[in-house]
């Protein structure tokens, strides 16, 4: 495949990539992608290998082999370039900000770094702000007034000052209150709607899933996962169902008896006294399952067939990669 026929298809492509410090490989060989437009999640805990795929994108550190596209563009021929494609949001908006300035004072530093004139820096600058919720009396205050959530919306608007097709954000919402972490992803969805600008999320939060188009977990340097939430999910018995089970008290005892009934493949917490069992056609299943609960004496209070989350996938996932990078069950 050309590199014109990869400008028509996808905006990021990742192709076997490893990179290594000396004998330690931060990563393995991964390899995902992401379309136009879309909205993609790369998940995984520390030393996964999520910030080094992030510098592999920003052009800070080559690969030691494989391939990373960026626009159709491989990151390692087309630094400059790839500078102008893509915007970056720090996980400290500080590293980014100058707290004296106000946010439209920071996008005129910014912007003129990447050549742009005063007045169509100002006129992006309140095109963004505007959709991530500013109004005149925010745009004109100094960021050092402005509270945690509005510094990071702040620091959203300057990685998209040059209008580049990728914005890369770094653990977006580190640091946030609950209420603000989601109030943040909702406007990023909405950045994504209205500019249709590809998002490419660095996160060991399973809340951004909710707001992605497609996913990649990352364990030990290596791909665990990829794909939209949607195919994930629905490789779980029960293609996205399950059957949850309410219980009036909960104990070890009481799981291995839920777990041990004919055709419970995975179980998940799901709640403090509930379960999610993943059996394969769970619909037709309730009445084996209540029958089969009787006979082992587990009492239980409510039980339904309910649709399966990603959370539920992440918990049962069927194979993980161990440290060698070898698939277990």
């Amino acid at each position: 495949m050309t590199d014109v026929d990869l400008k028509s298809e996808q905006e990021i492509d990742i192709r076997d990539l490893k990179v290594a410090f000396g004998d330690f490989y931060a990563l393995k060989g991964v390899s995902f992608f992401a379309n136009k437009k879309e909205f993609l999640g790369i998940i995984g805990a520390s030393g996964a290998g999520k910030t080094t795929v992030l510098r592999v994108l920003t052009g800070q550190i080559g690969p030691t082999a494989g391939q990373a596209f960026v626009g159709g563009y491989d990151v390692t021929k087309e630094r400059m370039l790839i500078s102008l494609l893509v915007g970056y949001v720090p996980q400290l908006e500080h590293l980014s900000l100058y707290y004296d300035f106000t946010p439209l004072q920071n996008a005129q530093f910014f912007g003129r770094l990447f050549g742009l004139r005063p007045k169509e820096i100002e006129e992006r600058a309140r095109e963004v702000l505007t959709i991530l919720g500013f109004d005149e009396e925010l745009i004109t205050k100094q960021v050092k007034k402005l509270s945690g959530g509005e510094r990071k919306r702040v620091s959203i608007c300057l990685g998209m000052i040059h209008d580049p097709p990728v914005l890369l954000l770094d653990e977006p919402t580190t640091g946030l209150d609950a209420h603000l972490r989601h109030e943040t992803l909702n406007y990023l969805k909405e950045l994504n709607f209205e500019l249709g600008t590809t998002m490419v999320i660095i996160s060991h939060d399973l809340e951004i899933v909710d707001y992605c188009t497609r996913v990649c977990l990352l364990e030990h340097g290596l791909v665990s996962q990829f794909g939209t939430p949607e195919e994930l999910i629905s490789t779980l018995p029960g293609k996205g169902e399950s059957i949850r089970v309410v219980l009036p008290v909960m104990s070890r005892e009481i799981v291995d008896r839920v777990e041990s009934a004919p055709g419970v493949q995975y179980t998940a917490m799901s709640g403090r006294n509930a379960m999610k069992l993943f059996i394969d056609d769970p619909a037709d299943q309730i009445l084996p399952l209540i029958k089969a609960l009787n006979e082992r004496k587990v009492p239980f209070e409510e039980i339904s067939l309910v649709e399966a989350d990603f959370f539920d996938y992440f918990q049962v996932k069927p194979w993980k990669t161990n440290e060698t990078g070898e698939n277990i069950t």
